[in-house]
């Protein structure tokens, strides 16, 4: 209840009232928080799980153990494993518009450095420790359980042909083949750098694997057929 009598408002009589319901402290923002707060733990506890153990080796109560709840927490914020892989993956990025950062002057870089372009522009979320966990997710989950993962592995494709679409636009519409290629020769990569964690790529400095890994994308320009 309102401290009325020692309330420094009053009434057009003069009477003391309560403080306005608009300078009155909030008494529900500290629940909203903390439900807020669980349902990020939860989510950040579930990334560390399925980036290392895949979808088919995480279970509600150990994502639960992670995070440190009650399972019941878990299942009150996510129905099942299913929602809660893809709540976890997109709580991180969007896998659909992940390449659409690539600015117009990266898109018309010369020939010379195309291949650099798009080598660094895959590889540098999969660097970045922010979105790393929800793209080791989604391709260690591909290895065991391919139907839960497929709907994003399919965005990051998409995503990807749209970047090099942009890129190299020549080549994707001359050669169907073009984007596959590429797209093969740098998911090895970052599935042997990033989720097998396999040496001695994963000591590799970034510079020296874009620069390796530039040229051999390059090789894929030099060999389409003539016109």
């Amino acid at each position: 209840m309102d401290d009325i009598a020692g309330s420094p408002y009053q009434d057009d009589a003069g009477h003391r009232v309560a403080a306005p319901r608009a300078l009155r402290p909030s008494r529900g923002k500290g629940r909203r928080q903390g439900r807020s707060s669980t349902r990020i733990r939860i989510l950040t506890a579930a990334l560390q799980l399925f980036a290392a153990k895949g979808y088919s080796g995480t279970t509600m109560r150990g994502i639960a153990q992670q995070a440190e709840v009650d399972p019941a927490l878990v299942h009150y914020f996510f129905a099942d494993k299913g929602g809660l892989f893809q709540a976890a993956v997109s709580s991180r990025i969007d896998l659909s518009a992940l390449f659409d950062s690539l600015t117009d002057k990266e898109a018309g870089a010369g020939p010379e450095s195309r291949g650099e372009w798009i080598t660094r522009t895959f590889l540098s979320f999969w660097e970045d420790e922010s979105t790393r966990p929800a793209l080791v997710a989604v391709y260690r989950t591909s290895l065991s359980d391919e139907a839960t993962a497929k709907a994003f592995h399919d965005q990051i494709e998409a995503a990807f042909a749209s970047c090099l679409g942009r890129i190299a636009p020549e080549e994707t519409q001359r050669t169907p083949a073009f984007t596959s290629l590429v797209s093969a020769h740098l998911a090895g990569a970052v599935m042997l750098r990033y989720v097998l964690a396999v040496e001695p790529l994963v000591s590799l400095d970034f510079e020296e694997l874009v620069e390796r890994l530039a040229r051999a994308v390059e090789v894929h320009f030099d060999r389409l057929p003539q016109e």
